[in-house]
């Protein structure tokens, strides 16, 4: 019977200690691993990252569908920075290959924000222009990914949390891939939105935060330059 995730990747946290880290005998069984966090949603920066270090050690292992599975991955956790991290494990000379440009742009379009762009090209309403020349090409990159979609639309809540006060029902939806209506009340419930009348959603007052931010930063500031005074 075939491992699954957690069995695999109990194996490998004892594997990848200490000086046997970057063992290129581990690489199979850490490409094993991470086609299951693939398949099973499940997430282990650790072994994404050593995959890569490994591929940097050991040029003749690189192996392109697996550092695609990686980025892709590392997508699914916006907005913290692994994907970044991801790509400074990748030489120069492969991070522009064609089929790890299409993982890329659509890195771009995510680290910019860009969801409705996004949403558009999967759903395949995206328009060919001089930006994305073949946006026909993208929706395979993520399909094998179980969970990216939510993964996004996960991101793009926290973005619009952070960003808006208060936003229209139907630019809400665009921004979450046109979902329906009870999945976007589902998000909206989740985060703590308030559905009005008017069919707009009130996020949060921001101005209650940046507020509450001003006096902990002033208090900070305060008790530091007691601290130099009390040195001088």
């Amino acid at each position: 019977m075939a491992p699954n995730f957690k069995e695999l990747q109990a194996e490998l946290e004892e594997e990848i200690q200490g000086v046997n880290r970057y063992n290129p005998n581990n690489i199979e069984k850490l490409e094993l691993c991470i086609s299951l966090m693939v398949k099973e949603n499940v997430y282990n920066k650790d072994i994404l990252l050593t995959v890569l270090k490994l591929y940097q050690l050991n040029p003749a292992k690189y192996n392109e569908p697996v550092v695609m599975s990686v980025l892709l991955k590392t997508m699914m956790v916006f907005p913290r920075n692994d994907y970044a991290l991801a790509k400074y494990l990748i030489d120069a000379n492969r991070i522009n290959s064609p089929e790890l440009r299409k993982v890329t742009d659509i890195g771009a379009l995510l680290e910019s924000c860009n969801f409705g762009t996004f949403w558009r090209i999967m759903r395949g309403d995206y328009k060919a222009d001089d930006k994305i020349k073949q946006p026909q090409v993208y929706p395979a990159v993520i399909e094998p990914v179980v969970g990216f979609e939510d993964a996004v639309r996960n991101f793009a809540c926290q973005v619009i949390n952070v960003t808006f006060q208060t936003i229209d029902k139907d630019e809400l939806l665009r921004l979450l891939g046109n979902i329906t209506e009870p999945q976007m009340l589902g998000y909206a419930k989740a985060y703590k939105w308030e559905p009005k009348a008017d069919g707009t959603l009130f996020i949060q007052n921001h101005e209650d935060t940046i507020k509450s931010r001003n006096i902990e930063e002033k208090l900070r500031f305060e008790q530091c330059l007691g601290i130099f005074r009390s040195a001088a």
